[in-house]
């Protein structure tokens, strides 16, 4: 999906935000809107937003003075998710079919982004969360990803973002229970970006008692292939089935072939929507190539 000029006022608008939130001074605000400003006067408009997006945090982690200044943020995030796990798994366990309603909290986790335009709070998220995974699927490959599953050896998870991976951790333990033969890997960023999990998020929330947690080598908010490393590339080509969360991960990757690559996230953007074909806010589970 690649970069459009919706996206560019979107950029401009989180740009404003982590500065905001980080507290910086009205000099480092401006020194940093005025270098992303001449970024984007240059921008690469046949590149996908989360290339250009991972470009411009090296740029604004210049002003910020740190590696990871999203770090708290994102261990608050797990936290408040990990108080919701015991009863939302044992919403799982008594639903008719735990697979499905499993997956839709996967996805409804998909809102916890302080990367929007207008993040929400902690309360908002916490209160969202239940009612978007009691909603319908605007797209639906729930059935032949679960098929795609049963069939496969090594699965991938693409993980987006701290707080979310909670809800990805409900999810795999379902997958684990019914595809008990199945290798599994999450994939997290090589480096700190925004509020995008890391592997020190993963461990925080116990990741890894359920799968092998592995970096894609980048700081991009997505998965920009080109700029992953070749571990992760050979991860991508020999996995049996993909599973990608959230926006960033369907920008950067919409147009690859990669088969069995299915997309999960919460549609949260005009751009996002229009591209698949979906309402704002509407959850989706779709199959690589359905556009």
């Amino acid at each position: 999906m690649k970069l459009q000029a919706e996206c560019v006022t979107c950029i401009i608008a989180q740009v404003k935000n982590v500065t905001a939130m980080l507290n910086l001074s009205d000099l480092e605000r401006e020194a940093a809107m005025q270098d992303t400003l001449n970024y984007l006067s240059g921008a690469n408009y046949e590149g996908c937003t989360p290339e250009s997006m991972g470009d411009l945090w090296q740029i604004l982690l210049g002003h910020i003075g740190q590696n990871d200044p999203y770090a708290d943020i994102k261990s608050l995030c797990n936290r408040e998710a990990m108080k919701m796990l015991p009863a939302t798994r044992e919403k799982v366990a008594r639903a008719e079919d735990p697979f499905s309603v499993a997956l839709k909290y996967a996805i409804a986790g998909n809102l916890i982004d302080y990367g929007l335009e207008h993040p929400v709070s902690l309360d908002e998220q916490n209160a969202q969360i239940d009612a978007i995974a009691n909603t319908p699927f605007s797209r639906d490959d729930s059935a032949e990803l679960r098929e795609a599953l049963g069939r496969a050896k090594r699965m991938l998870y693409l993980g987006d973002n701290a707080g979310e991976i909670v809800f990805d951790r409900l999810f795999i333990e379902r997958i684990r229970a019914e595809f008990p033969q199945m290798e599994i890997s999450v994939v997290v960023k090589g480096s700190a970006v925004l509020n995008d999990v890391t592997c020190a998020d993963a461990l925080e929330v116990g990741m890894d008692e359920l799968a092998r947690v592995i970096d894609n080598g980048d700081g991009s908010p997505g998965t920009v292939l080109p700029r992953t490393s070749a571990a992760f590339r050979q991860a991508f080509a020999e996995a049996d089935v993909v599973l990608s969360k959230g926006q960033g991960n369907f920008e950067s990757l919409s147009e690859t072939t990669k088969d069995q690559l299915y997309f999960l996230f919460t549609a949260k953007c005009d751009s996002v929507c229009a591209e698949a074909g979906v309402p704002k806010f509407s959850i989706v589970c779709m199959k690589n190539g359905a556009l």
